[in-house]
């Protein structure tokens, strides 16, 4: 995930949304309903303490609080952080079934008449850059059915 880093926090409490720029570039629009923010926001700021991973804010009645990079991704259902997300639970699925079935990764490569090096980086959960189409492979020769579900988001 590139989008890991806030560069700027701004609020308006008019609106009552923060607006987001990470590092890459990426500005979005936060509401403050969606953190579950009341009151009156009086300062906001990428979190020094953890190299801007997280921003925090504080309210007109004292409370700091703290909001971590992803949260406003998955809120605006970011189509990247969406993608990404779903790459990682898919794959660490298809590990867990790989571990449960047994099966050694140098079979999956002679199966998949590929690498090893190649497997490794289809079943690494933090590459992104891998065709949805060999993992659906992957779990059909696990013996897996893999389906398809759309439903309305939150």
């Amino acid at each position: 995930m590139k989008h890991r880093k806030f560069k700027n926090i701004a609020f308006d409490n008019k609106k009552r949304v923060f607006n987001l720029e990470y590092n890459t570039g990426l500005r979005i629009m936060c509401p403050y309903f969606a953190l579950g923010i009341k009151g009156k926001v009086i300062e906001a700021a990428p979190d020094p303490e953890v190299g801007g991973h997280s921003f925090y804010f504080i309210l007109d009645n004292g409370k700091k609080d703290y909001v971590p990079f992803d949260q406003p991704l998955h809120i605006v259902q970011n189509p990247e952080y969406v993608k990404e997300r779903t790459l990682f639970q898919m794959t660490k699925r298809l590990n867990e079934f790989i571990r449960q079935e047994g099966v050694s990764k140098r079979e999956l490569a002679r199966r998949l008449s590929t690498s090893l090096s190649q497997v490794a980086r289809l079943l690494d959960t933090t590459n992104y850059k891998k065709e949805l189409s060999r993992l659906i492979e992957i779990a059909a020769m696990l013996n897996y059915d893999f389906k398809w579900e759309f439903k309305k988001a939150a």
